[in-house]
């Protein structure tokens, strides 16, 4: 019981962290639907697919990480097949951060599900 406690003030210390660098840069900046959807996807599917031999939390932060991988690619192809030249410097920058959000919100979640694995 004593260490659920601890893992409950580190994941809420990271979070809160987490969340204090995204308030102070601009919080409108980290939220994209899709890409939460994609990560929400990859989590399910892993958490189905994947060997019961795992807990589903490390099922649950594999999937999120694979799917988030699997965003910021998706995007890339998506921005090269649209020619770079195609964009100005301003719609590259927005193009290329929308394309971490997947890897971003994959990696949080896969540290909230280690932190309460068991």
């Amino acid at each position: 019981m004593q260490n659920r406690k601890w893992k409950i003030c580190g994941i809420s210390i990271a979070l809160l962290g987490i969340l204090g660098a995204m308030l102070s840069l601009g919080i409108g900046s980290y939220f994209h639907l899709e890409a939460a959807l994609l990560v929400l996807a990859g989590v399910t599917s892993n958490a189905l697919l994947a060997s019961k031999e795992k807990t589903l939390a490390r099922r649950v932060g594999e999937g999120a990480v694979y799917f988030g991988w699997l965003g910021l690619l998706i995007a890339w192809i998506a921005i090269a097949s649209n020619g770079f030249n195609a964009l100005n410097a301003a719609e590259l920058g927005v193009s290329t951060a929308y394309s971490l959000h997947p890897l971003l919100y994959g990696y949080v979640v896969k540290f909230i599900s280690l932190s309460l694995d068991e």
